[in-house]
């Protein structure tokens, strides 16, 4: 019976510390269009654009590796923890793979006549 009641209570612990992760933060996912030394600019996936400011604090990473702002490259894929008091950039964390490129129909073979 502890057992039991242990294993709710740990799990009880474990998502509400996942809930409360990300915080007040919103998520902006998108591709990087611009960069500025304060803002970065993303087409979301909801093609919507978005300027976000970022300042000294704002943390930028691929992977494990720390990333400037210059690092960030027009066409990188990111996501983007905003704080939604501030609208300023927590987190941005960019992606290892390109953006995907557009898909083109392919065209029927002519016959050879």
């Amino acid at each position: 019976m502890k057992r039991a009641v242990l294993a709710v209570v740990a799990a009880l612990l474990m998502t509400s510390a996942v809930a409360f992760a990300h915080g007040d933060n919103e998520h902006v996912r998108g591709t990087v269009t611009s960069i500025t030394d304060s803002a970065i600019t993303v087409e979301t996936t909801a093609k919507q654009t978005r300027t976000i400011p970022v300042t000294a604090k704002t943390m930028i990473m691929r992977g494990d590796a720390h990333l400037t702002i210059k690092d960030v490259k027009a066409g990188d894929r990111v996501v983007i923890d905003v704080d939604k008091k501030s609208k300023t950039a927590v987190d941005v964390k960019v992606g290892v793979a390109a953006a995907p490129k557009p898909t083109v129909k392919p065209t029927a073979a002519k016959p050879k006549s």
